[in-house]
């Protein structure tokens, strides 16, 4: 055989599978088509019963059919219950470089006090902030490299193992307090004053 003839072969192989593709499908629509689907018709409503000429005028009406059982609806409180704390993020929290994945905000419009933490004042909080981190629970999730990425960033080298940020501020999402947080809300930190 030559190649010819091969070519020639597998072009009369497919335009016979076409064809009868064509005519299964065309073979398909005109007779077997699907039945239509029953259109539902509304019930029409009962006649009401025409009273009998001949019944006295003193009959009792019939009693009335019970009503539906409503569901149960509580009224609005009117105190507002206290709102949560929101849950910490699970999506990653930094990039393979290290670098934090920024929030675009605080959840919830309000951010934590990241004063709390010691070795956080005014400025380095402001420099977080910009950074996109607001929450204590962001910083309890660095890891090594994210620690690395932050120290290089704020030119501290060590600053934050040395002052222990990760582990106040995992105390610190879970509504805990530490030493130093506590000197802070009691305003004896003069540097973590608002």
């Amino acid at each position: 055989m030559n190649i010819a003839h091969i070519i020639e072969t597998a072009l009369i192989i497919a335009a016979a599978f076409l064809v009868g593709a064509i005519l299964g499908y065309v073979i398909r629509c005109l007779f077997f088509r699907p039945a239509p689907a029953p259109v539902a018709q509304k019930p029409k409503p009962a006649a009401a019963p025409k009273p009998a000429a001949s019944a006295p005028a003193a009959a009792k009406p019939a009693a009335p059919k019970p009503a539906a059982p409503k569901p149960d609806v509580q009224p609005a409180k009117a105190v507002a219950e206290p709102q949560p704390k929101p849950e910490p993020a699970k999506a990653p929290m930094a990039e393979p470089d290290g670098k934090p994945i920024p929030l675009s905000g605080p959840r919830g419009g309000k951010k934590d006090d990241l004063k709390r933490i010691k070795g956080i004042g005014p400025k380095i909080e402001n420099t977080l902030n910009e950074l996109g981190i607001y929450h204590f629970d962001q910083i309890a999730q660095w890891s090594d490299k994210t620690v690395e990425w932050i120290d290089n960033y704020l030119s501290f080298k060590g600053r934050i193992e040395r002052e222990n940020w990760i582990s106040q501020a995992k105390k610190l999402a879970k509504g805990e307090e530490t030493a130093f947080s506590k000197r802070v809300d009691k305003g004896e930190v003069p540097s973590s004053k608002k």
